[in-house]
């Protein structure tokens, strides 16, 4: 077992004298209590200091906290000549008397201090004013939009209402312009292309012979202006163009009422009705022969066969789809293959060139302005095959492109990148 070195200072007295050192510090904390108890007299502090006075007389004179008051004393002593042992508890008397303090200090009330404000002088009186609204974006300057809470001023709600836009309500024409085609027309009224075709006997079989000057007519809404025949009714039209009654009847455009009986001649407006569309007469394909083992055969991916805007796209009245620019822009062949046709018909297509490519696709190029190729020949890939033009039933240099997959015409746009 170590021991310490140190070696304790001798002890004079003994527990007499220790005693009385602890009755001494006793009686001097008493009467420093005593001193506060003047001090703040009178308040709820000198009630707390005085019921700690007297439980430190209490303690003082039991003998256990005097042996340890004792044993505390003797201990300081000790420290006092053990430098040491001084520092082993300075941290620990620090402690306590900062605990001592925090509990002190929590007893002590702050007086309330009450704070007089002086009163405001009164504004002096102005006189009458008049307040100017400011303008609103909805040209009302009317002070009664202003509402009061006897504080300030703000706007008042103005409840308005907002009319949608309503479906125009009367049949108009439309004069056809160059470039235009019943795609384009129809888009630009708001309509679906077959709306204006159904509107239009004389192009409804023929779509792209529209010419220049023809004037069309356009219906209100999507669906088929019909005129009223022998023998119809309101619920025979209805099933015949796949729309209900209640579509027919509640157009205001129509103006019927109960019974909703029909007179021939009478023309109404159909909406949402559809009908067939009758099978364009494309001119027929002029096939020259069969092609030779060795002519060039497609890839089946496609390139696109010129530059220019989309004017038109395949829709049911229209296998095909148009790319608008000016004239003399080279067309090229969209995949590599065999020509089977290259010529001016005598009907719509004007110029054109007919592709072969031998995997069960053909291509058609149409309004050409010029041809640079031949039947018979063979071409690649984006080899050019003649320039755009106007030729044929056209309003506007265009190209018209087909893709024709085992004899049916497909979207183009399905097999271009």
């Amino acid at each position: 077992m170590i021991e310490s070195q140190t070696k304790r200072p001798a002890q004079d007295g003994g527990p007499a004298t220790t005693r009385g050192k602890g009755h001494q510090l006793a009686s001097s904390i008493v009467g420093q209590i005593e001193h506060q108890l003047q001090t703040f007299a009178g308040s709820q502090s000198a009630e707390r200091l005085k019921k700690a006075a007297l439980s430190v007389q209490a303690v003082t004179e039991s003998s256990r906290v005097r042996e340890h008051l004792a044993r505390v004393l003797s201990w300081a002593r000790a420290g006092i000549g053990d430098g040491p042992l001084l520092s082993r508890f300075a941290l620990h008397l620090v402690v306590v008397f900062l605990a001592v303090g925090v509990v002190a200090i929590s007893q002590v009330s702050i007086p309330e201090i009450e704070f007089l404000l002086p009163t405001p002088t009164p504004a002096p009186d102005l006189g009458d004013h008049t307040v100017v609204s400011p303008p609103t974006s909805r040209g009302n300057n009317d002070s009664s939009r202003y509402v009061s809470n006897q504080t300030v001023l703000f706007q008042a709600p103005v409840p308005h209402t907002t009319i949608a836009e309503r479906d125009r309500m009367a049949v108009i024409t439309y004069t056809v312009q160059p470039n235009d085609n019943v795609w384009a027309i129809a888009q630009g009224l708001g309509l679906q292309a077959e709306t204006v075709l159904w509107a239009n006997p004389a192009v409804e079989k023929s779509p792209d012979l529209l010419r220049v000057g023809q004037v069309l007519v356009i219906p209100p809404v999507d669906g088929i202006y019909y005129t009223v025949q022998s023998g119809d009714t309101v619920a025979k039209l209805a099933k015949t163009y796949k729309t209900t009654v209640e579509a027919i009847t509640g157009f205001e455009f129509n103006g019927l009422e109960e019974p909703y009986v029909l007179t021939p001649g009478q023309q109404i407006m159909i909406p949402g009705g559809r009908k067939a569309v009758p099978k364009p007469n494309y001119y027929p394909m002029t096939v020259v022969g069969s092609a030779p083992a060795g002519a060039a055969k497609g890839s089946g991916r496609f390139a696109w066969p010129t530059q220019g805007m989309l004017s038109q796209r395949f829709w049911s009245g229209h296998l095909g789809i148009d790319i608008a620019n000016r004239t003399g822009v080279p067309v090229v062949a969209a995949d590599a293959g065999y020509v089977v046709m290259a010529g001016r018909d005598t009907w719509g297509y004007g110029n054109q060139v007919v592709i072969d490519h031998g995997n069960g696709y053909m291509t058609r190029y149409a309004h050409l302005q010029t041809i640079l190729v031949k039947a018979g020949q063979s071409v690649t890939k984006q080899q050019q095959i003649g320039t755009m033009g106007s030729t044929g039933r056209s309003t506007g240099p265009h190209l018209h492109f087909e893709v024709i997959q085992n004899g049916v015409r497909r979207n183009p746009l399905g097999f271009l990148p």
